[in-house]
């Protein structure tokens, strides 16, 4: 395992170190592109909600640039200009983000807000546009990125062909990936409420409710405030297909 620098590590609990190299793209990296990529990194932490970028922000020369979540959690949404709040999906621990407007220099896309309080590791603009002159690390990143738009167009395709059952269920497969399908692991139980999955499915609460019941009454999940349960994967991609 490629070691921290000491300016880092020492922010981190073991646990939060296993959390970061369990990441499955970056688990991918050679032992070099993980070491360049964690020493141009420090360490920042938000409390809560405290926004690591906003919608519309270019990007700053300080704090802001590519990233992975180390601890805590943080809520990636889109806001309109009548103020109503689209959630698209959640940061997770180990999960890299901010790639797109470190590689094309434009302004943020989305809002990272902190749920609670975050610990982040973050590469400033500046320094991931030297670490970029690699081609291999560039090809890495490119290789995140088309992933990130495959799950985009998943999402795409569930909005215009799914039904409302289909696509509630395929959201709560892709959650419990950390829409990261790929892994082959996943979490059994979902800390996501019902307005916030409601949020990210365009439909509204009482419909997802109706969706979730029809869900549970199929042996697929079971529920509890604030969270869904996966009682059957199979069962619950069965739906989602």
């Amino acid at each position: 395992m490629t070691t921290l620098p000491a300016s880092v590590a020492a922010h981190f609990s073991e646990q939060d170190k296993r959390t970061l190299f369990a990441n499955r793209w970056f688990a991918s990296l050679s032992g070099s592109q993980q070491k360049a990529l964690l020493d141009a990194s420090r360490a920042i932490r938000l409390s809560e909600g405290q926004l690591f970028a906003s919608q519309g922000q270019a990007l700053r020369k300080k704090r802001d640039g590519f990233g992975v979540l180390v601890s805590g959690l943080l809520k990636v949404s889109s806001t309109s200009t009548d103020g109503r709040e689209a959630i698209l999906s959640f940061v997770r621990p180990g999960q890299w983000f901010g790639e797109l407007s470190v590689l094309d220099g434009t302004s943020r896309e989305r809002d990272f807000l902190s749920v609670g309080i975050s610990e982040i590791l973050v590469i400033e603009s500046e320094a991931m546009q030297s670490l970029l002159q690699d081609v291999q690390l560039s090809h890495q990143i490119t290789r995140l990125l088309a992933s990130r738009t495959r799950m985009l167009l998943n999402l795409v395709e569930s909005f215009t062909l799914r039904s409302s059952l289909s696509r509630t269920a395929r959201r709560l497969v892709m959650l419990a990936y950390d829409d990261e399908p790929e892994s082959g692991q996943h979490r059994s139980t979902l800390d996501v409420s019902q307005d916030a999955l409601a949020s990210m499915l365009g439909m509204t609460r009482q419909s997802v409710a109706s969706q979730l019941r029809q869900l549970s009454d199929r042996g697929a999940i079971s529920q509890a405030y604030g969270s869904v349960k996966i009682s059957s994967m199979v069962a619950l991609m069965a739906e989602a297909a």
